[in-house]
């Protein structure tokens, strides 16, 4: 059994499973919203009140790992882009028991596709295959091939809180934006040729939830689930109509993703547009999954 935290600009997760050469069994997940980079792209700083919470809910989860279940810990655009992030590392280390591991949007993205090919290698899927992760502060997109070898990609500023906090309810604005930050990636996609979209991420499969109007949100029923561009829209455009209090009664919608979905789902939308895929593929299986399989930390 292992246990890999990961500190979001959005939220706080935790994964406790057994890795095999046959796969992964998760036994504990936990996914806390605690808006650690709240403010971040203005301030350039973790504010006070966001590390508070955040350590608390990094205690928290500790506290549910097993005794003896091996952890690692890893943060990611928030905590590499705050100019006090490597000390609130150090902090949040204390709170964990392990160090607090601050990935590069690289590695952040080499990590969050190999979870998802794993996730996704029963349905034997062509590639190249390119998989989106859409966070609060960052995007990645990486490309590469059903059996695992990394291509090419990278990371993009332009995340969920990110363009909340910019645009708000701008719509056409905030659509510039993620076209220009998200291009230079995009080309760089293309040139791989890619035959399939897996998109992975809190917004991805909360919107595959509420695709399916699911009664309460589900991994299983989410990983794996594939969807037209224009159903994705079609979300889109309806979650934009709704009042947060009325998303907030969306049952398939985590409690603190009520704000974000919007800029989310307009990442999301962008970014499967530019990319030229008509159809796209879902999966639960992320960064988290992908740190547990990468080289190093797995079972034998």
């Amino acid at each position: 059994m292992r246990a890999v935290i990961d500190v979001g600009t959005n939220s706080v997760r935790l994964l406790v499973a057994e890795v095999t050469c046959d796969g992964l069994k998760p036994v504990i997940r936990e996914n806390n919203v605690t808006r650690l980079g709240a403010g971040v792209a203005q301030s350039g700083m973790l504010s006070e009140e966001a590390i508070t919470r955040t350590i608390e809910t990094l205690r928290d989860l500790a506290m549910q790992i097993p005794p003896g279940v091996p952890r690692i810990a890893l943060a990611t655009s928030a905590v590499r882009d705050a100019r006090n992030g490597h000390s609130f590392a150090r902090v949040a280390a204390e709170a964990i028991g392990v160090p607090l591991e601050i990935l590069s949007g690289a590695r952040e993205a080499e990590l969050s596709f190999m979870g998802a090919v794993f996730s996704l290698r029963s349905l034997d899927l062509q590639g190249p295959i390119t998989m989106l992760d859409i966070g609060g502060g960052s995007t990645e997109i990486y490309t590469g091939t059903p059996k695992g070898k990394l291509l090419g990609g990278g990371s993009a500023q332009v995340g969920s809180v990110r363009m909340l906090e910019r645009f708000g309810s701008c719509a056409s604005s905030m659509e510039e934006e993620i076209d220009r930050a998200l291009w230079p990636l995009v080309q760089e996609t293309r040139q791989h040729h890619p035959a399939n979209l897996v998109a992975v991420g809190g917004t991805a499969t909360s919107l595959a939830a509420i695709i399916q109007n699911l009664d309460a949100y589900s991994d299983e029923a989410v990983t794996g689930a594939s969807f037209s561009l224009e159903e994705v829209r079609d979300s889109y455009a309806k979650l934009g109509r709704l009042s947060l209090k009325e998303r907030r009664g969306l049952p398939s919608l985590q409690a603190g993703r009520e704000d974000v979905i919007v800029p989310g789902a307009a990442i999301l939308v962008k970014a499967a547009e530019l990319l030229g895929f008509p159809r796209l593929y879902i999966s639960a299986g992320d960064l988290l999954y992908g740190s547990l399989i990468s080289s190093g930390f797995h079972s034998s």
